[in-house]
């Protein structure tokens, strides 16, 4: 086995097909196909389902490419150790993420950091944040944008706050507040919730607002997207909490102020073990953009 079919498969997995695979690779589709069949028989498994219409990744697939992760995350440090120049080394940067994030310009950042890095490979991946940490202290992931509940403690990990912000209340446009202008957390005392699941950072910050607050929950529907939630409230099927800044992306909604809110904060989280210079500039970028703000 040679880096490069670790690479080759790794590349397989995140498009879902070959042809896109391929292209990324600049690697023609058929040599593509050959080095990851060579790579399935020297392993004694298949790492992919083919059909005529769609490639999907098996459960040995699914453990090969967090491994892999690992391994070409491991290489790319290795590289950047002993490159002499930051700005010439090639580099591949995993940045994990939660979607989405209004407050920030992601495309501008990933815009300057590939002018001051040119070689560097920036690949976003919008992840859960209990993932993203999880990425971030095993080395699949460089670095996370994500946010976190107060007061949990992450050994190992450096986190900076980027900026904190109010959370809004959204109901749908059949709402019978949907005229309203405030509310107060009370009022929201045993009504139906659109939250995010059980255990996840977002869901423990709401949870501990209201713990705080001494304001019983009512029933919550859980789901684990920004896009999913605004589905469900525009339905009318419970009201939901989210950062203000959302406002933007939900228009379906109308955003209700909350006097007493409580607030989400997000922060860049890295692994100082493997710090470099251009996981160094994506947080000075990020901490400026969002002061900008």
């Amino acid at each position: 086995m040679e880096l490069r079919h670790i690479r080759y498969a790794v590349a397989v997995a995140e498009e879902q097909h070959f042809g896109r695979a391929a292209a990324r690779l600049r690697v023609a589709q058929s040599a593509l196909s050959s080095q990851i069949r060579d790579l399935e028989k020297e392993l004694g498994v298949e790492l992919f389902a083919r059909t005529s219409r769609s490639v999907t990744i098996t459960p040995a697939g699914q453990i090969f490419l967090e491994r892999a992760h690992s391994v070409l995350g491991a290489v790319s440090r290795l590289v950047a150790d002993v490159a002499p120049d930051p700005t010439t080394a090639i580099r591949r940067l995993r940045v994990g993420m939660i979607a989405p994030l209004a407050r920030v310009d992601l495309a501008a950042v990933v815009g300057r950091i590939s002018q001051r890095f040119p070689n560097t490979s920036v690949t976003l991946l919008p992840r859960p944040s209990a993932d993203v940490l999880d990425g971030i202290a095993s080395g699949d992931l460089d670095l996370g944008i994500i946010g976190l509940a107060p007061g949990r403690p992450h050994p190992g990990l450096a986190v900076t706050a980027l900026w904190t912000e109010p959370l809004s209340l959204f109901v749908g446009p059949d709402h019978h507040w949907a005229q309203r202008n405030s509310i107060r957390l009370a009022d929201l005392s045993e009504m139906t919730m659109i939250d995010r699941p059980a255990g996840s950072e977002a869901r423990l910050q709401s949870d501990h607002a209201f713990t705080r607050s001494s304001v019983p929950r009512g029933r919550i529907l859980e789901a684990d997207s920004a896009d999913l939630i605004g589905k469900l409230t525009a339905a009318g099927l419970g009201v939901t909490l989210l950062p203000s800044s959302l406002a933007s992306i939900l228009p379906e909604l109308h955003m209700i102020d909350v006097i007493d809110a409580p607030t989400r904060t997000v922060s860049v989280v890295t692994n100082p073990e493997h710090a470099n210079a251009v996981i160094a500039a994506v947080v000075e970028d990020l901490i400026a953009s969002s002061v900008a703000k």
